[in-house]
């Protein structure tokens, strides 16, 4: 289940390699983001549900990776010249360029672009999420064995969280919450992940955790005070393992920077 963390190269590697921290794993959400990502208790507001309108698939998007929102543009401008510093020198060995390159600091924003026919392309959602191997826990080690019957040596597991989700209006329909879902999914396996955690906040509706239990998720009452929300103050804590099938990322476009 685990994949290798890419092994980046030169001075400017430390731009993109980041060390967890537990501060990173609790449930803070944006406030200028928790009301448009909550508000809705229907799944739809994530990217799915059922309609005529044509879903999405990944073929139609293309994701771009990029530094968290609060990232000042200076830094922003030194993550892309390293970036590119990396894209020159890896043309120039011969050599592969890694599949996704996450920014130092333990977290990432993923955005969602796409091109409706004779239109512009433009962003209809965002992501915000960590990539780092947070620190394992006894309640994490139970909820694994109690959910998966998987028995892992003590404090081995990792884990990293999706911190919010949210998917503009008129794309509600169309899926984009389920892909998204697989890419963040496959950024962390790459980058030595185990699973992943959230906390599902649906005004008690209920809506938003069917939703993710649909696409793979399980309530995980053990872990309600390690994501910041004690008896369910801030929403329900769920988990998955991650996972990442073979030849995704040449199925999927994901640029960084």
């Amino acid at each position: 289940m685990l994949a290798s963390p890419v092994c980046l190269w030169g001075v400017w590697a430390c731009m993109f390699v980041g060390a967890a921290s537990v501060q990173a794993f609790v449930a803070p959400q944006p406030k200028d983001l928790r009301g448009n990502c909550h508000q809705a208790s229907t799944a739809s507001s994530y990217g799915d549900g059922a309609g005529t309108i044509k879903p999405l698939s990944h073929s139609d998007i293309e994701w771009k990776l990029r530094p968290p929102e609060d990232t000042s543009r200076l830094n922003r401008l030194k993550y892309k010249l390293g970036a590119n510093i990396l894209r020159w020198d890896s043309k120039l060995k011969g050599d592969d360029l890694p599949p996704v390159l996450c920014p130092k600091g333990g977290r990432a924003l993923l955005e969602a672009y796409y091109k409706e026919p004779g239109r512009r392309k433009k962003k209809i959602a965002r992501f915000g999420f960590t990539t780092s191997r947070g620190p394992s826990s006894t309640e994490i080690d139970t909820t694994i064995r109690e959910k998966y019957n998987i028995d892992p040596p003590a404090l081995s597991a990792t884990i990293a969280a999706i911190i919010y989700m949210f998917v503009e209006e008129d794309y509600r329909s169309r899926d984009v919450g389920a892909l998204a879902l697989e890419v963040i999914s496959a950024v962390q396996s790459v980058q030595g992940v185990d699973f992943t955690v959230l906390v599902a906040d649906d005004n008690g509706s209920g809506g938003l955790v069917r939703w993710y239990e649909e696409h793979g998720y399980a309530k995980a009452p053990l872990l309600q005070n390690i994501l910041g929300s004690p008896d369910g103050v801030n929403g329900v804590a769920m988990i998955a393992p991650v996972k990442i099938e073979g030849g995704f990322f040449g199925r999927c476009t994901v640029k960084w920077w």
